[in-house]
């Protein structure tokens, strides 16, 4: 028994088969072809850029374009870093003339208290022995010489 394949109207399975190897033999062309002209726009591109860089170093145009986008933010950043140094100083010279002033305020009681205690000291000297007047009038001399130039002397109450 022979299959006789039939015709559809006037195509013939073997014709078939030949378009089909010929439209895939035209779109391996186009896809070469493709390939081909992708191959030269990209040996073009490669002549373009290296006649732009003139011989320049791509990294110093890389740095270049970096520094472009960095600079307003970098200066942006800065000025904030300032302001805020800026504050932080006033700060801290406050602090440190509030500090000065308490320092100074502890040194006047500290020296009002060794005053008193040697007052204190001379007059209970004084009334234990009842005989040290000398080192009472010292003392008292040496008082009222504090509290009126609030200056203290080791050697005055001696």
């Amino acid at each position: 028994m022979e299959d006789k394949v039939q015709a559809i109207e006037g195509i013939t399975p073997g014709m078939l088969w030949t378009f089909l190897i010929v439209l895939v033999g035209l779109m391996a062309l186009v896809v070469l072809g493709d390939k081909v002209f992708d191959v030269f726009r990209r040996a073009r591109r490669r002549r373009q850029d290296q006649q732009e860089l003139q011989g320049d170093d791509i990294t110093d145009r890389i740095a270049a374009k970096v520094m472009e986008k960095l600079t307003p933010t970098l200066d942006e950043k800065f000025a904030d870093i300032n302001r805020k140094l800026e504050a932080d100083k006033q700060t801290l010279e406050l602090h440190t003339s509030q500090l000065n002033a308490q320092r100074d305020r502890v040194d006047r009681l500290d020296n009002d208290t060794r005053a008193l205690l040697h007052g204190v000291s001379a007059l209970l000297n004084h009334i234990a022995t009842g005989n040290n007047v000398e080192k009472v009038k010292s003392t008292n001399a040496a008082m009222n010489n504090y509290l009126i130039d609030r200056t203290y002397n080791e050697e005055d109450w001696k």
